[in-house]
């Protein structure tokens, strides 16, 4: 080997470790900037823990089933269903929509093998004394199912798929309004 090459193999080296150590550095400074969103000591916009104010929301009863199922999920996610007399500061709101895509259909007797229910919810967090908007969000959420020739299994089998629907409506309705009022 030449002295040429073990220079510019030397000085490749070293252009390898400083690209590394700067690297590293970044991530050095950039991890104190990370921090859980749901834990103790994150601070909402409206002041407390982050899991204190989703406490602080109202979440009052919402038309159809998926709503009412959404209800239910969006109060055990906010608070645990632990304190139901606790006062209330904030208020949420939401219109629902929902539709049913059909996948395939049996060409023998026109009937849809399977279909997709897609829930739609539009939502709104306000402040209930200043009606100061502090998180708003549109989810879509779709749920499969199979339909049946008993009248009765597709029948079964929808209302699961709307109950699957809002639960995930709620986990990504509770995860973008904590992200909300963090960040403000």
């Amino acid at each position: 080997m030449s002295s040429s090459e073990a220079g510019s193999r030397d000085a490749s080296l070293s252009s390898r470790r400083a690209m590394l150590a700067a690297a590293l550095a970044v991530a050095a400074l950039a991890g104190g900037c990370l921090q859980p969103l749901y834990a103790e000591n994150t601070r909402s916009v409206t002041g407390g823990s982050i899991k204190e104010t989703l406490k602080e929301v109202d979440v009052p009863e919402i038309k159809g089933l998926i709503g009412h199922y959404l209800r239910n999920e969006l109060v055990f996610e906010l608070d645990g269903g632990g304190e139901p007399d606790r006062t209330k500061r904030l208020k949420f709101d939401t219109k629902i929509a929902e539709s049913i895509e059909v996948v395939t259909v049996d060409y023998a007797n026109g009937r849809a093998d399977s279909a997709i229910l897609v829930a739609t919810a539009t939502w709104t967090v306000t402040e209930i004394g200043s009606g100061k908007v502090v998180s708003k969000g549109t989810n879509i959420v779709r749920a499969p199912y199979e339909r049946s020739s008993q009248r009765f299994a597709t029948v079964r089998a929808a209302r699961d798929a709307q109950i699957r629907a809002a639960k995930n409506l709620a986990t990504l309705i509770r995860g973008q309004m904590a992200a909300d009022l963090v960040a403000g």
